[in-house]
């Protein structure tokens, strides 16, 4: 009886294993959904707080702060959502800083003597003003730490990392380490800058800004490290935030008596969200035209 060679008999053998797997191989699975879908939480000027999809549908109130022995320190406002969409930090009477479990709904005082709230991207330490300058603590209110001391110094943001937190004062654009140390200029000129958020890319800062000329502001985008400012809108906006891809941003704009979208805030009726592609294309109403809405914050989809 002839031999086969041991070398052909591998082959063969490896060529049989091939063809059986590729017989039993299967399509890809697509990757699986994250935990929490993205959502976008805004208040409604008027003390309360909601959620929503990310399209716009499923409006849901959060804050039921209606308690007649004490208005004022039940007003909610100005909230943020955790990264992962689970959790919601928003100022609660302009002096407590309350933690929401959206998942059980309870909620929690961690901080008193504080207002506009900022998660970092791990979700782990909240970024916020006090009055006196930019403060940050752990999730929980444990470890408050003073990072800035200047009371003008607002709308604290981190970078996409976490290693820098910008912030506005008295009209112009500062960025400090996270970790302390002295704040930097990012942009100072005649016009009154605000609100400045990093794209997740850390490629962009996308801010508001009075420099379109009108009685209000415009959203504008600049390369981070300084370049070209762009704008975005031609009409008032304020309040850009970005969803966690980078593609799109999330914002506050006004609509006039006839229900138009507002260049200005002159003949301001309401506010309500809405969005555009990160180049300013495809800007669109998100909320309701029925509720007024502003201060959105985005969490969730990663």
């Amino acid at each position: 009886m002839r031999r086969r060679p041991p070398l052909l008999v591998a082959l063969v053998a490896l060529s049989l294993a091939v063809a059986g797997c590729a017989e039993d191989a299967q399509p890809p699975a697509d990757p699986p959904p994250p935990p929490n879908p993205m959502i976008v939480s805004f208040d409604d000027g008027g003390g309360q707080i909601f959620v929503m999809d990310a399209d716009g549908s499923g409006v849901r109130q959060i804050t039921r702060t209606t308690d007649p022995q004490a208005p004022d320190d039940n007003y909610a406002g100005s909230a943020a959502l955790s990264p992962d969409g689970s959790h919601l930090a928003y100022t609660r009477g302009g002096r407590f800083i309350d933690v929401v479990d959206l998942e059980s709904g309870d909620s929690t005082t961690v901080h008193e003597g504080g207002y506009d709230p900022e998660f970092s991207p791990d979700g782990s330490t909240i970024a916020f003003s006090d009055g006196t300058g930019i403060s940050l603590m752990k999730a929980d209110g444990s470890d408050v730490r003073t990072l800035v001391s200047e009371e003008q110094a607002s709308a604290a943001t981190f970078s996409p990392d976490g290693s820098r937190v910008l912030y506005m004062t008295a009209g112009y654009i500062m960025e400090v380490p996270a970790t302390g140390g002295e704040p930097t200029l990012v942009l100072r000129d005649q016009f009154y800058n605000a609100d400045p958020v990093i794209s997740p890319d850390g490629s962009t800062m996308v801010f508001a800004s009075n420099r379109g000329g009108r009685n209000g502001s415009e959203i504008y985008a600049m390369p981070v490290g300084g370049g070209e400012i762009t704008p975005l809108t031609d009409t008032y906006a304020v309040h850009p935030t970005f969803t966690p891809d980078g593609s799109t941003i999330v914002y506050t704009r006004v609509r006039n008596a006839a229900g138009d979208v507002a260049p200005d805030v002159s003949d301001q009726v309401r506010s309500e969200l809405a969005s555009m592609n990160s180049d300013g294309t495809n800007q669109k109403t998100l909320t309701p035209r029925s509720i007024t809405a502003q201060i959105p914050s985005v969490g969730g989809g990663q």
